[in-house]
């Protein structure tokens, strides 16, 4: 648990006399990332400071009505790199490892920024100078929330979209273990500033569902395997379907959290064949069943009951990994 009393007054300390400061948050940028990098972003913006928000990747399609995403680089060497190593701070969002900071990587080791890395993920990295990690959050969105009150800020519109956003994508909209009573204050709060709008928040999130996607899911769904008397659900999508459907970009993420949804399956995988020769692998559970132990194994990592990895592996080879893995997460000696 966070003392933010004293993280506060450590931030506010890092932020006095610094010069430009630059957010970033990890590659394949979700809600949570997206939400808490644009929070931050308005905050420090009104506090009177020269902010710059870069990123490994564009936004994806469906995060650009909030306000702010227009303003993220996406990464492209000399402009950018400019930006990095001229800047006094160091932001990363939603976070922990440095690795996944991407292209930014090199700048970022050669900075003399001072770095700050706020995330409710396990991982607690060495690499920043100050770690403001709580796995108890349900977001690294609810973490930004707490800093910007910790540092006397207000609350604005544009604030209150960004870090509800975050909270509804890592919430599964307010449906997982880890929505409290604070989170629903919080909720309250922010909707109080007339700056979030549910119906159209919702729309853009989880309706805008593009034709690609939806023949994706079907081929999954018509794939789906059951293993472990059923515990297990898992399915595969070959580069051959991803290219068909134009879905290399697509975010599938709801595609795993429907083969959890059947009657039974407390653990479900959705694995992905990528041109470069890697397999990435979606994995969810329920309850107790820690999917991360098996994500940090194959060289991902994540959260208890959300976690993923990229596998350097062919399609087969990859899929082999995740159904014999999973059997040590739900039969534990």
């Amino acid at each position: 648990m966070i003392k933010w009393d004293e993280v506060g007054a450590r931030l506010d300390g890092a932020l006095e006399g610094r010069k430009g400061i630059v957010l970033s948050t990890h590659v394949n940028p979700d809600g949570d990332g997206l939400g808490s990098e644009i929070g931050l972003y308005h905050h420090l913006k009104a506090r009177g400071h020269q902010v710059s928000m870069i990123n490994n990747d564009p936004v994806p399609a469906k995060y650009r009505f909030m306000s702010g995403a227009s303003e993220i680089l996406v990464y492209d060497g000399a402009r950018c790199r400019d930006l990095i190593l001229g800047a006094g701070l160091f932001f990363v969002l939603d976070n922990s490892s440095p690795e996944r900071l991407g292209r930014l990587l090199a700048d970022v080791q050669a900075s003399k920024a001072y770095r700050i890395c706020i995330d409710h993920h396990t991982i607690v990295d060495p690499f920043w100078n100050l770690n403001c990690v709580d796995v108890d959050a349900c977001a690294s969105g609810q973490l930004v929330y707490e800093a910007i009150r910790a540092l006397g800020g207000k609350i604005t519109p544009g604030m209150a979209e960004a870090i509800y956003v975050a909270f509804v994508t890592d919430t599964g909209h307010f449906r997982f273990s880890k929505t409290t009573a604070r989170v629903h204050r919080i909720i309250a709060e922010l909707m109080e500033t007339g700056g979030i709008n549910p119906p159209k928040i919702y729309r853009a999130l989880f309706e805008g569902v593009s034709p690609g996607l939806n023949r994706l899911i079907a081929f999954a769904l018509a794939d789906a395997h059951y293993e472990y008397g059923g515990r297990f659900a898992w399915a595969r999508l070959t580069q051959k379907q991803l290219e068909e459907c134009d879905g290399f970009e697509e975010d599938t993420s709801d595609l795993v959290n429907m083969l959890l949804s059947v009657e039974g399956v407390v653990a479900s995988a959705l694995i992905k064949e990528f041109p470069s020769g890697k397999t990435k692998v979606s994995l969810r559970s329920l309850g107790e069943v820690n999917i991360n132990r098996l994500a940090v194994r194959l060289g991902g990592g994540g959260h208890v009951n959300a976690s993923g990895a990229v596998m350097t592996a062919p399609l087969e080879e990859g899929v082999r990994r995740v159904v014999d893995g999973m059997k040590e997460v739900l039969e534990p000696a």
